[in-house]
């Protein structure tokens, strides 16, 4: 299965390389509207607290294959047998790993909304308690993909 194509930053028409957009940053949001009815907040957060496993495709400190500038500073996969909104295995994010790796166990601790396209990123923590990492922490650690796109975080 080629992943390349489904988790690259937005072409801009004419450009070949990512831009962040004259939209809001990516927030918290504890009840954020949902888009046309497309994904119920709501139902995202069921996932939150669930140990999950997974596949990392993209490693800690690897260059995304159609935009070498931007470089992962998590690790970033996605989770084995659970389908996204895109149709493709789960996207997620995996924070609490010194370095790269290739496979996942952790708990969903939160959901990043996506408003302006059909997927959504999971957030899982590695610790096996899930260790609870800030609102801000989250926002920080995925603002290198994340702030081309207008978003929300769901705890």
């Amino acid at each position: 299965m080629n992943r390349d194509r489904k988790t690259a930053p937005r072409d801009l028409p004419g450009s070949r390389e990512p831009q962040e957009r004259d939209r809001e940053p990516l927030r918290r949001a504890r009840d954020p509207e949902t888009p046309r009815g497309v994904r119920d907040p709501e139902t995202l957060r069921r996932v939150i607290g669930k140990t999950v496993r997974g596949r990392i495709d993209r490693p800690l400190g690897s260059r995304h294959p159609r935009f070498p500038d931007l470089i992962y500073p998590v690790n970033y996969g996605y989770v084995e047998g659970v389908l996204g909104g895109d149709g493709e295995e789960q996207d997620a994010y995996v924070l609490g790993a010194d370095g790269p790796l290739e496979t996942f166990e952790g708990t969903v601790i939160a959901v990043v909304h996506r408003l302006d396209d059909a997927e959504d990123k999971w957030i899982v923590s590695l610790s096996p308690s899930g260790r609870d990492y800030t609102d801000e922490e989250i926002l920080e650690l995925t603002r290198f993909q994340e702030r081309f796109f207008r978003s929300v975080l769901i705890r």
